[in-house]
């Protein structure tokens, strides 16, 4: 297991988040959403925080209010802070950019990735060519390489990070593939700091998907690169690749649960609550928009 900060001022926080992960929704709730119709949702989720709202979506939005508060009160570290909070400006600066609504915003606290010299030298580029591709890609890169300084310090956060980029990339090489200046694309947007080379990418655009898992096999993603583009191969969706890129995610922040002190049990506990709330709204609006049951099966990730 990695080694966590082990900062004693979070025992008394990190009490406080092994009783909340108790109440983190269970696989046999959502296998009861899928198979259930939203009529049933509140009886279902009757022993959870999300009840006693008119309107079930509006329990989401208050718990992930809530979740976010408790992080805020309780995270004593601002370079941990910043990890919630720069990912949220960027949003906000592309909506801006974008002439998005005000309802797109994050209504959270700071600016200061506006006063970075790269952010600042991307708005005004950003303003000759409104290209919004080019635009979103160079933020989020930017964004990448200060995530990556402030956590390299830090060996949990640092693994945290690198299997975060890894998985973007792949993401990204999976759907630069059907563009036919893919080698283009796939360079605009791949990440730096992740423990995968540009290279192996790069040679395996315009490989069979029967053999992206040999490929790959001598790094930790053959798994996600076979199973993944078989999926997609025959379906034509990536599900199964966006599942098991989540699953990845959360195994490794898994490992906090072991941890007495230090922030990453916080840090975790908000991770899974998160990707407790996106799961609720995919089963909620798929139902809605009537998904077929085996869509929605495929694109829950199996880690709680």
């Amino acid at each position: 297991m990695i080694t966590g900060t082990d900062d004693t001022r979070y025992a008394y926080v990190n009490g406080i988040i092994r009783a909340r992960e108790a109440r983190l929704l269970t696989k046999s709730h959502f296998d009861r959403l899928i198979a259930s119709t939203l009529s049933n949702f509140a009886t279902i989720l009757s022993d959870s925080p999300y009840i006693g709202h008119e309107d079930v979506t509006a329990g989401f939005d208050l718990e992930e209010n809530q979740i976010g508060d408790l992080f805020r009160k309780y995270c004593q570290h601002s370079e941990i802070q910043q990890y919630i909070d720069w990912p949220q400006q960027i949003h906000n600066i592309k909506v801006k950019l974008k002439g998005g609504s005000d309802s797109l915003l994050y209504a959270q606290p700071g600016t200061e990735i506006e006063d970075w010299p790269e952010t600042i030298e991307e708005i005004e580029r950003f303003t000759v060519d409104k290209d919004p591709f080019i635009l979103s890609a160079n933020l989020d890169k930017i964004l990448c390489k200060y995530l990556y300084q402030t956590a390299r310090t830090m060996p949990f956060f640092k693994g945290y990070f690198q299997i975060y980029f890894d998985l973007e990339n792949i993401r990204s090489f999976f759907r630069a593939r059907h563009f036919e200046n893919a080698r283009e694309i796939f360079n605009q947007v791949f990440i730096e700091y992740g423990s995968l080379g540009r290279e192996i990418f790069v040679d395996n655009l315009t490989s069979g998907y029967d053999v992206l898992g040999k490929n790959f096999f001598t790094t930790p993603y053959a798994g996600v690169m076979d199973k993944g583009g078989a999926y997609f191969e025959q379906n034509r969706s990536f599900l199964k690749l966006e599942r098991m890129c989540e699953e990845l995610r959360l195994e490794f922040l898994r490992q906090a649960r072991k941890m007495t002190f230090g922030v990453e049990p916080l840090f975790t506990y908000y991770q899974f609550k998160l990707a407790e709330i996106k799961k609720l709204r995919q089963v909620y609006w798929g139902k809605l928009n009537e998904v077929p049951v085996d869509d929605l099966k495929e694109s829950i990730p199996d880690v709680w």
